[in-house]
Formats: structure tokens, sequence, C-alpha cells
């Protein structure tokens, strides 16, 4: 936005430059960012503001160069970093940013918008995204768990927990208690937290309503006290722990919490001299309602070294949802990891000084305050010697919609206007040209060979500004143009999210293997082709192939180890057990079930884990079960409602409610309470020969989900085993949403697999979420089974398939209260059922074995001993409320390739009707109705501008 059009604004005379197209033409920018003056974060030159917090006084001292990091994960046997937990979130250990702090910030969030009443985001909704929402999804579900994988410890200025439910177990409270020689247990004077009243009031600091214990360590080999807090779990789920204590010079560097949750126990070594008084993040577990302690706590031991000290405060579980607000506007209603900064900082301990840097003036100004907070937390956290570095992701805009790339920004006294004036603190400069090389690198080999970085650039914001933050390089960068048509489209993408996060984190690893003169070594990536099977009687193996390492890569070795992570039930995570090849065997007794799955080890880290793989052990296993639902876009996420923040409804790109590679859970448990032994694999894995579709199996259980990664249809090679195997008299049960329309559209090898194995064809309608099997078949008893809308545990099924049995076949199950297929049953050889939805998206645990059970019977195996077992916890709720999701068009129909990227930025003559652009980039009128109007109509006149040119040259 330009100075004179900005002024404009201010005076309240927009709208009489708005009606003169001439002259608002001539202010749209090419390239402007989106932080603008006041609440868009510009902090002119000369401008005064209070000095940057002091250091507390237990960081007085400087860090040794051998100071123990924050948080250490540990062995059983007392070895550091030997064994990890398998959640991507729980992975801290060593790597190559082991001994570094990144204070990281997901920009944008809510804040209490007091014009409007209400609260708000600080961005609106351009064509389906909104960047406050984009920045804490990307950073929390792909950036964080990258960096703590590579060893860092990771600060985040916001809450990253997406997990809205949240339960504190404090010191002295319910919950809490205390075992062992009580004679090591005194109170202190030091303060620390106590639960406020809810809501929780703009000023109070609630690290200091409260008062902390201290507990003596004796020895470093023996625990002989202990302090326990048990949380009243709400839901199951996965819950971010949370540990705060007092800090001081005197305490041990080696405090030792043990997370005891539904995969086992997890043991912590927390350095208490540095970072204390805030939320320290442990990891990420899944914890069952209603668990007991010895399935849902944390513990802390006094096996330190002895003469040490030993702090005791509160726990917290879960991220939560709003807690601040007052009289005139309620918390609010939505998880915290969506708020501002301003209020996490609040939530975690920083004084006034630190979230209202500017007195009454920024109390009445949130949105002001937010931009400074984020940067003055992270300075008074920081300890001196302590080798850290400030990040912040942002997406960007300009006035016109059609300027796309990524950009980098370091301090300078100068506006937005291009240029490189750097008068930062020394080294952002160098950070922001590594983080820029490896986003030009990866979003170009990987993305889009076209993909724009601009040269770095220096502007008075506010986030990266000395004097809020004097003590670490920051970087302030702007992913894409969410406003522009085609890098909003990028943006809603996971795959551009997770390449756009890794280059973040191999630049940052770059950048110090530069600094400190090592060699560069990166993270492995996930195996994709894993299987796990019964190997023998009472014996079974887990599988997998080497992850491809890209050659171009500098660093990108190969693993050098692999840690395979154990589950019963398939969510709660054992702490791993390393090995150096690619297979595993453990012994397994007879009807035990048991999840895995794989993460790839080096130098450089951990890389994300595998998809799940797991098996029932029993002899001569008659069933396999092969996870082919690889599809992860922007079609399976959600829209969600928010039309009550002026957001219609932005889409949701989160990852357990659209494919988590987790689903041959669900598969396996209806097995397993069907009776049979079961075998399974990716479909890469048979790709890759680890496992045969016809090695001596009875039953195959081929799902689909929403798609493969090149569409919903089986490859050729998949169809021809899988032909061989149903001939051959094998069974099968074959699930996807579109699977019978893409064979429909597809070659002739694929309409004839549809013909003679399947023996469907597709049908017309619009069927309900709700199936029921056809009255006087197998599948008659079948009542009410409800498909996942997004909001119950899996993934939204958007499309799913009406069938009409071909030659051969019959209908079996059909879409409650009405005439539609959505099963066909048929025996070219074997017995084959054909489900035209996803078999893992019934919603109902018991609804899903009884559908298996009454194929395998038709297939001639026994009955279950037992009725199946339902749970409501497996059904949900998920992350998500609500979901906005178009059943009749799906936007990645899998029989059409996606139109290819133009070369150049695509500008749309007619606005969308369903996300309306809003205002401008620098987002100043957000959710305030006039200014988004005003931005809009600013839109219009240009588009018409630009409509009457064309129709001139085309006189012409």
């Amino acid at each position: 936005m330009s100075t004179n059009l900005f002024r404009a604004r201010q005076s309240g005379v927009l709208l009489a430059l708005l009606l003169s197209s001439s002259l608002a033409e001539a202010q749209v920018s090419d390239a402007v960012h989106e932080e603008e003056a006041g609440a868009c974060g510009l902090e002119p030159p000369g401008v005064v503001y209070l000095p940057a917090p002091a250091p507390r006084v237990h960081e007085t001292r400087k860090l040794s160069a051998t100071e123990a990091p924050v948080v250490r994960r540990e062995a059983r046997d007392g070895t550091a970093g030997k064994s990890l937990a398998g959640v991507p979130q729980t992975r801290t250990r060593t790597g190559a940013l082991s001994g570094k702090v990144i204070y990281l910030s997901p920009g944008h969030g809510f804040y209490r918008a007091a014009p409007l009443s209400r609260w708000a985001t600080q961005r609106p909704n351009t064509w389906a995204v909104v960047e406050d929402l984009i920045s804490a999804e990307v950073v929390n579900q792909y950036l964080l768990p990258m960096l703590m994988g590579a060893g860092a410890t990771v600060v985040p200025v916001r809450e990253a927990d997406l997990n809205p439910r949240m339960v504190i177990v404090d010191e002295g409270a319910a919950g809490y208690s205390e075992a062992g020689d009580a004679g090591l247990f005194r109170p202190t004077t030091q303060k620390g937290w106590a639960t406020p009243p809810m809501p929780m009031g703009n000023a109070v600091e609630p690290f200091t309503l409260g008062a902390t214990r201290e507990l003596l360590t004796t020895s470093a080999a023996t625990a002989t006290a202990t302090a326990t807090w048990a949380p009243v779990v709400p839901a199951d789920g996965h819950y971010n722990v949370y540990v705060s204590y007092g800090a001081d010079p005197a305490r041990t560097t080696n405090a030792h919490y043990v997370v005891r949750h539904s995969g086992g126990e997890s043991h912590f070594r927390v350095n208490q001299r540095r970072h204390g008084g805030t939320w320290v993040l442990l990891g990420r577990f899944f914890f069952k309602a209603g668990a007991g302690p010895e399935a849902a706590s944390v513990v802390l031991m006094n096996d330190a070294e002895e003469g040490s000290t030993v702090s005791v405060d509160a726990v917290r579980f879960g991220g939560g949802s709003g807690v601040i607000g007052d009289a005139q506007m309620a918390a609010l209603p939505r998880p915290r990891y969506e708020e501002a900064a301003r209020y996490h900082v609040q939530f975690s301990g920083a004084p006034a000084s630190v979230y209202a840097p500017t007195g009454a003036n920024a109390l009445a100004n949130e949105r002001n305050a937010d931009v400074t907070a984020r940067a003055r937390f992270a300075a008074w956290l920081h300890e001196e010697g302590e080798d850290a570095v400030y990040v912040a992701w942002h997406t960007n805009a300009s006035t016109t919609g059609n300027v796309v790339g990524t950009e980098g920004y370091v301090y300078g006294p100068n506006p937005v206007d291009g240029t490189l004036n750097f008068t930062g603190v020394p080294g952002s400069d160098v950070l922001a040209r590594a983080l820029l090389d490896e986003l030009g690198r990866d979003l170009r080999r990987e993305v889009d060979s076209t993909w724009r970085v601009r040269n770095l650039r220096s502007a008075n914001l506010g986030e990266v500004n000395p004097t809020h933050n004097p003590e670490m390089p920051s970087v302030l960068l702007e992913i894409a143009y969410h406003d522009a048509i085609a890098d909003s489209n990028r943006l809603k993408e996971p795959a551009f999210r997770r390449v756009a996060a890794r280059a973040i984190l191999q630049g940052l690893i770059k950048y110090y293997a530069t600094r400190d003169g090592v060699a560069v070594q990166l993270p492995p990536e996930a195996p994709s082709a894993v299987a796990a099977r019964n190997i023998s009687a009472g014996t079974v193996e887990v599988r997998w192939a080497a992850p491809v390492a890209n050659p171009d890569e500098e660093g990108h070795d190969a693993p050098t180890a692999y840690r395979v992570y154990q589950s019963v039930e398939g969510q709660g995570w054992d702490d791993g057990t390393e090995v150096t090849g690619t297979t595993f065997s453990l012994p397994l007794a007879a009807g035990a079930v048991r999840y895995f799955r794989v993460a790839a080890v080096s130098a450089g880290g951990e890389g994300f884990p595998s998809a799940i793989v797991g098996v029932r052990s029993g002899e001569a296993p008659p069933a396999l079960v092969v996870n082919a639902f690889e599809r992860l876009d922007s079609a399976l996420a959600c829209g969600e409602a928010l039309d009550v923040y002026d957001l219609q409804a932005p889409l949701r790109v989160l990852l357990e409610a659209m494919n988590d590679g987790t689903y041959v859970r669900r598969h396996g448990d209806a097995m397993s309470q069907s009776g049979l032994a079961f075998d399974s694999a990716t479909s890469d894995a048979v790709a890759a020969g680890l496992v045969s579709v016809g090695a001596g199996y009875r039953v195959v259980d081929w799902f689909t989900g929403r798609g493969g990664e090149e569409g919903a249809r089986p490859t050729r090679a998949e169809q021809d085993a899988l032909r061989a195997f149903v001939t051959g008299g094998g069974h099968l049960l074959l699930s996807g949403g579109q699977l019978t329309s893409a064979l429909s559209v597809g070659d002739a090898d694929d309409k004839a697999f549809l013909a003679d194995i399947l023996r469907a064809s597709p049908g017309t309608g619009t069927p309900p979420l709700r199936v029921e099997g056809v009255p006087g078949d197998f599948l008659s008893e079948l009542t009410g089974l409800t498909l996942d809308d997004g909001t119950r545990g899996t993934y939204p099924v958007g499309m799913t398939d009406v069938l009409t049995p071909a030659s051969g076949g019959s209908a079996v199950l059909r879409y409650a209260g009405t005439n539609l297929s959505a099963g066909v049953f048929s025996m070219p050889g074997g017995q084959v059922l054909l489900l035209g939805v996803p078999f893992e998206s019934v919603v109902d645990r018991a609804a899903r074995a009884r559908l298996l059970s009454a194929f395998l019977v038709r297939a001639g195996f026994p009955a279950p001993g037992t009725p199946p077992v339902g749970d409501s916890g497996d059904a949900g709720p998920g992350l998500l409320t609500g979901c906005v999701a178009p059943r009749g068009v799906d936007p990645h129909p899998p029989e059409e390739p996606e139109p290819p990227e133009p070369p150049a930025p695509i500008v749309l003559d007619v606005l969308p009707q369903f996300y309306p652009l809003g205002d401008s980039g620098c987002g100043c009128g957000a959710g305030a109705g006039t200014g988004s109007g005003l931005w809009l109509l600013l839109g219009v006149i240009v588009q018409l501008r630009r409509a009457r040119r064309r129709a001139s040259d085309v006189k012409r």
C-alpha cells in the first residue's frame, strides 16, 4: 500500500480515491508487503518503545559451551537420545541442530478487535485461505516437529498443540501427589503457576500467582522421592505435555521427568537452570479418557546429581481453548493455537512489559502488541550464551492480487520498498540468505521450476526490530502470496507446505554448518515401503525399504539406522527400538496385535515416521491388509464455517483429519474382532516385493480411501496381482470412495478389471452419508452405518460411488433410505465385496467389525466367538467441529489430471463468490466489514479498468 493511499484511508477519503479508477490503478503496487504502519507491524525509526525486557535473575550468568540443553530424551538405561518415541511431535533428541534454540513464530492470530466487539483474525479470507490459520498449521504440523527431529530446542511464540482440550495440574492441587521421603520436599519463596480465575484477566500474570516446591536430590542413581501429576483426561487423543519449574543456578541440570501414556513410559532430563517460569514442552503423547495414573501422568524423580535441587510446579496437558477475556469480550471459544502470540505470551509467564510493551495504549490495541510480543518473548526467555535464532513464517499479499513468490526480510530503517539497508542483529542477513536460497532451490525442484524468490529485503518491521529482540539473528519469511490465486492454491497443498517447511529446516542446518565449519548433515525422509508379517508361529517381522534420498541435495545422506516404534492399538507408541538394517523381528503371542511405524535416522536427526502397519499373530495368516490410500492433497481438507468471524469457510489443512497414514489400524481392528490373524503393508511395499498378494493369503483387504498417489484406481501391476489372486480362489474386500468411477473412465484393461473381477459399473445419484445392508442379503443386519464427514476421527469421505451391479454381481449394501447401491458382491473365482465407500470411514468401530465379519462368514470363515465391540472414543471427536466439504464436485477428479500451472501468475476477471478477497494483504481492515468492502471495491475497479483497456486493445 503506498503512503498516499494509506493516508487517504486514514483520513476517511479513500472512497473518493477509489471512485477515480485512474488514480486507484496508479496506487496499485506490484509488490507491497502486508505489514503496514501501526497494527500492520511497521515501526518507523524514531518511535520510542520501552526497552527490551531485562534478563531474569537466574539468567544473569552466561551459559557455558557445555551447558546441557533444556530438554533431552532419555532411554531407560540412562543413555540420552538413544531411544525415542514415534509420534512426530514427541521427537526430542540429537541431530544437526543439537544445542541450538529456535524461536519460532507462526505470525498472526485471532485478537480482540475492540471496534468490532469480537475476536477477529488479523488477515482476511483470500481464496479460501487465512494467513493466521495457515501459518499455525504449517509450523505446528511440519516445521516444529522437523526441527525437534534434528535435535533443536524449539520455543514457539504461539501455542503449538492443535488439541482444543487442556488439563493443568498444579503442585498441591487435585491430581498432585508426593511419595517417598517426605523430608526431602520443602516450600520455596520462588513464585510459580497458579490457576487464575477464568476467563483470565488482561493483565494477569499466572506464573506469579502461585508458589513452587523444592525437592532435594540424594543420589544420581536412585530416586528416593517423587512428585506425580495425574490429570483427569477429558477425551482420548494426543496431548502436548508441558512442565514448569522455577529456574535457579542451584537447580539440577538433570531433573528426571517420566511421562506415562498409553504407549508406555517416556523419560526426559530437563535442565532446570534454564527457561524457568514458563511452559517447557516435553513432547506429544496419546492419553485415553479414564486412564489411571499408570497410563496418564507425569512423574518427577530426584535421581539427579547429589547436592542440587529439583523445582516442583505445574504440568499442562494439551493446548486448550481461549482463556483470556473480560466482561466486555469473553475468551475465544476456539483452540488456543489460533490465538495471537500476545495471549500465549501472557499465558506462558512473561510480564506485561513483554506482551504489552507500550502500556495502556497496547492494552487498548492488542493487535499492535501482538507484533512486538513475539520478538520480546524470545528476548525475555533467551539467555546469554544461548545459540539461538528467531524465524517467523508468514504469507504475503499485494494490492493487485497477481504478485507471487517468496521473500525474506531483515530489519532496516527503511519502509517496505524492496531495498536492503540492513541494521538489525548481526548475522540476520546471513541467516535470511541461507533460508531464501534453500526455499528457492527446493520449491523449484519439487513444486514449480519457475518459482520466484526475490532478493533479500529490509524494512522497519516490528517482529525483527532489535529494539524488541537485540539478542539473536532474526528473519521474517513471506513464503507465498495468499491473495494470488496461483500461490493460494499452493498454500492449500500439504506437499507444498511440507517442502517449504523442510527447506527452512535444511536452510537452518546449512546456516549453522557454514558458521560452525562442520559438514552439512540433513535428516532422512520417511520410508514409504513398509510391511509387517507373521513369519513363523509366535514370531513377526517388520520389513521396509530405505527411503530415497535426493542426490542433488547436499548432506542428504542415506540413513545410518532406523527406529521401529510399537503400539498395541496404533495410537500410543513406545520409545522405539533402534536397528541398523531394514528388518526387525520379535516374538508375539498368538492372538496378540501389534502395530509398527518406522523412522529413518542419520547424523542429521530423525525423519518423520512411516505409515502404520500391523499384525495379529497366528499360524498360517489367512489375511493381508494393504493400504493403498496414498493421496494427500487439498481435496481431502475441510472448509470450516467461520462466518461469525467474517471469514466464510476457509480451508483447514489438518493432517489428522485428512490422511495421516494410520488407517490400517481400523482395518486391523476389524480383522482382530473377526478372529483372524493378519499381515499388512503399504502398497509401495507390495510394489517393492516386500510382500506378495499371492503368498498363501486367503483374504486380501485392499483399501484406496479417496485415492492413491496417482489416482483412485489400482495400477496395472496391482490389478494383475488382484486378478490372479481372485481367479485363484482368494477372497477380496476392495474399498474406496471413487474407485469404480475411476476404473470406468480408464483404459480397456481398467474397464475389463471392473467388469470381470469386480462385476460392477458406476451408477448415478446423490447418496447420503449413511449406508445399510440390503434386506434379505448377508449384510441385512447392518443398519444406519454413518460415514465420516471429516469431524469423526478420519477424513471427509467427499464424493462416494453409486454402484450398479454388472453381470454376476449383486447389490448387498445401499445408501440408507435409498435404492442406490454402495456395495456389490460377486464370485468371479473367490468371493469379492466391492465397496463404493471407504471402509475406514464407517464411524462406529463395532459396525466396521460386523461388516467385515459378515463378508468373512459368507466366504466360509467361522463366525467370531464374541460380538464386536464399539468404542465412542474411536469415532472422534476430531480436530474440527464442522466440515464444509462439497460433495457434488471433487476439485481433484482422479480420472483427469490437473491442468499444468501457467508460467505467469493467474489473474481472474471475476472475483470468487464463495471466498471473497476481503481487504488487502495489509489486513488493517480484516474482518472490519467496511474496510473489506472498500478493498473489494478497489479490486472491482482495477478489474474494470483492465477490461476497458483490453477492449481498447481489441478495437486497435
